[in-house]
């Protein structure tokens, strides 16, 4: 029994979620830009905020590692090596993450420097010293642990920002965001402030060299050196936009926020010419080309430039569609409210982003749909919409040549989603005016129906529009809830249309009138995502009476299964399920209306702010995009996740409730089931049926009593001696 529960207590390493196998996950993030660069041998590696990218100087090729492959995060600020050639990435918030090149692969995280943001890292024998806004951090790196940590630097303020760090002249220098600090490293004691000197060098330093035996210090004010018979830095180059200290043909070199460079020759800096560079966040140290980290991409001087990298310019992910020729393409904003990227074409090798440049109207892409003759309609924040013609041309419609009208009667035109009707007919929310409706391209037929015309005040933003199968159109709004509209079976005449509203105050279950997303899934029912839950309704229409007739509405959040009640996106697989993006996670809900499971960034989500879903039935695959890239999640030909372990739902499992139980499923067939506390004591044992995958259970223990509240596992076993486990939490509410 003892070595029983030692194992059931290993298994509290298992998450109360969905355990999904790691190869069924990919991630695509933009690398573009870039925070800090090494090179170490052939290698450029570049810290990225999409990851870490290994350019091979050699072949030419990009090698990409996220979180997928082992990082704690994906915002990397900060990189080194140390004497075993391995690499040491620094993350924000997420911990510290070692790289083994001999085995290609990561150890799991340091979680030590968890919530705190790395700024630099600089390894000296066996120590790897973590500058943070903790301080310094001395971390053993044989025993894998922090020793000590140094939070006040002589007379800086406790907890100062560390920035930067060097070693040199037998000390410690820590760059922070008040100054200059250093210690003798054969002090006893640096935890003592005392053994810390402190120079308050106006502004943050931002990077630091040693060269030619002088410590040089980028800080907000100038460029500062330090020599070994000096006490104090000097002002060696007064500027207001050096970032960042490199190497080059001999000489140190300084990059300035807008990409200018300048040389040290002699003792006097001359600019030094780069015109392919924009910006500048790092540059390469070592002798060789000099490579530079922008954020637009890696730059180098003194060297053939690398092939660009196919990739989007962002990682933020929105609305999603596909052509018939199996491309992705992805929204990079949901209207004005962030930087605007343009739009974003996957074709499963690499990404092409179309922006102004290559004439699109704007890169203010907010809304696409496919029409009926798999055309691209892409719809602007601002510029109306875009069409892809047959000869690959983009086509433009506006308030001057289409039923669209623009913002109080101007030229601003903007569109927050288009959908598409089973006549093929393409349905397009014409922001603050009304639902535009188009029979496709070239436009031949077109009608505007105005907000009035469906309940809402004129003025007022849509959101997202859903289609029913029995044709009746679904529109959320921003702060006004979601209407029905019905069009009387005559899309393109004006006349015979019928609205409803509803909102909190005739419908109080609605849990908010911000509503993100709206879906009508393949038996009527709408599904409307909110700030503040999940609400799942379900009634008849009646045209005759312009009348819905309410037969129930179910409402998710957080109590009965969902990460977060921010839920923000919606999508539907082939066999019926409801997947529900949210600000924390992604859960699924099954065709009895069961939440099955969630899913977050330990199981293998990029990142866990989701922004949209799309559901390819063509290679039965879930896209999802973030605020941190996109996740595909690949699933099986049965619609379980490929390679699936057990799992309970719902889960967390409410008990006490007339009629409710929990369903063990994707079990061995035929598997009986053995249910233990936290503790590992056995509390009930279910037998299987034969050629059955999933068990049910009331909640109660062998003896007949309903179990307690807390963390549960499960270990389901068959006659042929397959083995599954899992975990699951219960709430007992009496």
């Amino acid at each position: 029994m003892l070595l029983l529960r030692l194992f059931l207590l290993l298994l509290l390493a298992l998450p109360v979620r969905a355990q999904l196998s790691g190869t069924q996950w990919e991630a695509y993030t933009s690398m573009r830009h870039i925070n800090r660069v090494l090179v170490h041998q052939d290698a450029v590696w570049a810290g990225t905020s999409g990851g870490v990218l290994r350019y091979d100087q050699q072949t030419q090729a990009y090698t990409r590692f996220t979180r997928r492959d082992g990082l704690p995060g994906n915002l990397i600020l900060s990189l080194a090596v140390d004497a075993n050639g391995h690499l040491w990435f620094g993350t924000h918030s997420q911990g510290l993450s070692r790289y083994r090149p001999e085995q290609n692969r990561f150890d799991p995280p340091f979680l030590d420097f968890q919530n705190l943001r790395i700024n630099a890292l600089e390894p000296h024998g066996d120590i790897l010293y973590v500058g943070s806004e903790r301080g310094v951090s001395a971390f053993v790196i044989s025993k894998e642990e922090v020793k000590e940590t140094y939070r006040r630097l002589g007379e800086l303020p406790k907890d100062t920002e560390v920035t930067s760090i060097e070693m040199f002249a037998g000390r410690l220098w820590a760059g922070t965001v008040n100054g200059l600090a250093w210690a003798d490293l054969a002090q006893p004691n640096l935890q003592d402030p005392s053994s810390w000197e402190a120079e308050p060098i106006r502004g943050e330093v931002r990077d630091m060299l040693v060269y030619q035996d002088t410590l040089f210090v980028a800080a907000a004010d100038g460029i500062w050196r330090v020599h070994p018979a000096l006490d104090r830095p000097e002002l060696d180059y007064s500027t207001t936009s050096s970032v960042a200290l490199g190497l080059f043909e001999g000489s140190i070199v300084t990059g300035a926020t807008d990409g200018t460079l300048s040389q040290r020759q002699g003792n006097r800096w001359q600019p030094l010419s780069a015109s392919n560079i924009s910006s500048t966040a790092d540059l390469s140290d070592t002798d060789g080309p000099l490579w530079v980290a922008s954020h637009s991409g890696l730059r180098v001087l003194g060297t053939d430039p690398p092939p660009p990298p196919r990739e989007p310019k962002a990682n933020f992910f929105f609305d999603m569609t596909q052509t018939p020729n199996g491309h992705l393409w992805v929204a990079s904003v949901p209207k004005d409210n962030l930087p605007a990227f343009g739009l974003y074409e996957f074709d499963g090798e690499g990404w092409t982003t179309h922006t102004t440049s290559t004439d699109l109207s704007s890169n203010t892409v907010s809304a696409l749909e496919t029409d009926g003759e798999g055309l691209l309609w892409v719809g602007h924040w601002g510029r109306g919409i875009n069409v892809r013609d047959a000869n690959g041309q983009w086509q433009h419609l506006t308030a001057n040549n289409s039923a669209l009208e623009g913002i109080n009667g101007g030229s601003f035109v903007a569109i927050s989603d288009i959908d598409r009707d089973a006549n093929g007919a393409l349905w397009i929310a014409n922001v603050q005016n009304g639902l535009v409706v188009m029979d496709g391209w070239p436009l031949q037929q077109a009608a505007l129906n105005s907000q009035l015309n469906f309940g809402m005040s004129s003025g007022r933003d849509m959101t997202k529009i859903a289609i029913g199968p029995d044709g009746l159109k679904w529109i959320g709004t921003a702060l006004d809830g979601f209407c029905l509209f019905d069009d009387g079976g005559t899309p393109f005449e004006i006349g015979d249309e019928t609205g409803l509203v509803f909102d909190t105050v005739a419908y109080p279950d609605l849990t908010s009138n911000a509503v993100i997303d709206i879906h009508v899934d393949r038996s009527g029912q709408v599904w409307v995502a909110t700030n503040n839950g999940l609400n799942a309704v379900r009634g008849e229409y009646s045209r005759t009476n312009a009348d819905f007739a309410v037969t129930s509405w179910k409402v998710y959040n957080t109590d009965n299964g969902l990460p977060s009640n921010a839920t923000t996106s919606l999508a539907e697989d082939d066999w019926g399920r409801i997947w529900v993006g949210t600000e924390g996670g992604l859960a699924r809900i099954s065709t009895e209306g069961q939440v099955e499971f969630a899913l977050d960034t330990s199981d293998g989500l990029v990142n866990n702010r989701v922004n949209s879903l799309h559901f390819d039935r063509e290679n039965n695959a879930l896209w999802i995009g973030t605020l941190g890239g996109m996740s595909r999640l690949q699933l099986s030909t049965s619609g379980t996740a490929a390679g699936p372990q057990a799992y309970a739902y719902p889960n967390p499992f409410h008990i006490g409730v007339r009629g409710a139980s929990l369903t063990f499923a994707d079990l061995p067939l035929g598997a009986s089931v053995r249910v233990f506390t936290a503790a590992g004591e056995l509390i009930r044992q279910l037998d299987g049926a034969a050629g059955e995958g999933a068990v049910t259970w009331n909640g109660q223990s062998a003896a007949g009593f309903l179990v307690g509240s807390g963390i549960y596992y499960f270990v389901a076993q068959a006659e042929t001696g397959d083995a599954v486990r899992g975990k699951f939490a219960v709430i007992n509410g009496r």
